[in-house]
């Protein structure tokens, strides 16, 4: 398999580009590196027409065979091992589209703010779980009262974990440069 690198507006997103008829549409897939063993987890979206059509653009070095054309971002090749491009690699692609393999797309994606959501997300459900087995021991619904109610404390400072990480990722978002127009001083010649 032939391995292109990215385009520019692809560098940051969580997909690879190539061609397998026996994927589903925007398919899981775990991508790996026969050679050393890493492997990374990503969605698949399938080459087509419309993305040759802007991929094979001067001066870049086209794709001529679709079907046995990879192209993967810096951020996945360089997991991967730091493969080079315009090389032919040894990567087994297989259909992942579990839970599980959803949840490892999200850790292994580019963008920072995905793996950390995914990470708080994560945290927050089983700090949830221990709240609810806490709570229930609360009630007296379960047998140790003492440890299950500890539980529950720990299922509150999840909550609240969980509502001061959101806060701190909507205070940390990227702000947007605004172009602004500053008037030039006005210049009087003598």
């Amino acid at each position: 398999m032939k391995l292109f690198a990215a385009l520019c507006e692809d560098a940051q997103q969580g997909w690879v580009w190539l061609k397998d008829q026996n994927l589903p549409s925007r398919s899981i897939v775990k991508i790996t590196n026969i050679n050393n063993g890493k492997n990374v987890y990503c969605e698949a979206l399938q080459i087509d027409d419309n993305f040759l059509s802007a991929y094979n653009q001067s001066p870049r070095i086209s794709i001529s065979d679709s079907q046995s054309a990879i192209v993967i971002g810096n951020w996945y090749r360089a997991r991967l091992g730091g493969l080079p491009t315009q090389r032919d690699v040894s990567l087994t692609i297989r259909p992942c589209n579990s839970m599980r393999g959803r949840f490892m797309a999200c850790v292994h994606h580019p963008q920072t703010v995905v793996r950390v959501a995914v990470w708080l997300g994560f945290v927050s459900v089983v700090l949830g779980l221990l709240g609810l087995l806490g709570l229930l021991g609360l009630l007296g619904l379960l047998g140790l009262l003492g440890l299950l109610g500890l539980l529950g404390l720990l299922g509150l400072l999840g909550l609240l974990g969980l509502v001061l990480g959101a806060a701190s990722l909507w205070a940390a978002e990227p702000n947007i440069a605004v172009k602004r127009e500053v008037p030039q001083a006005v210049r009087t010649l003598p």
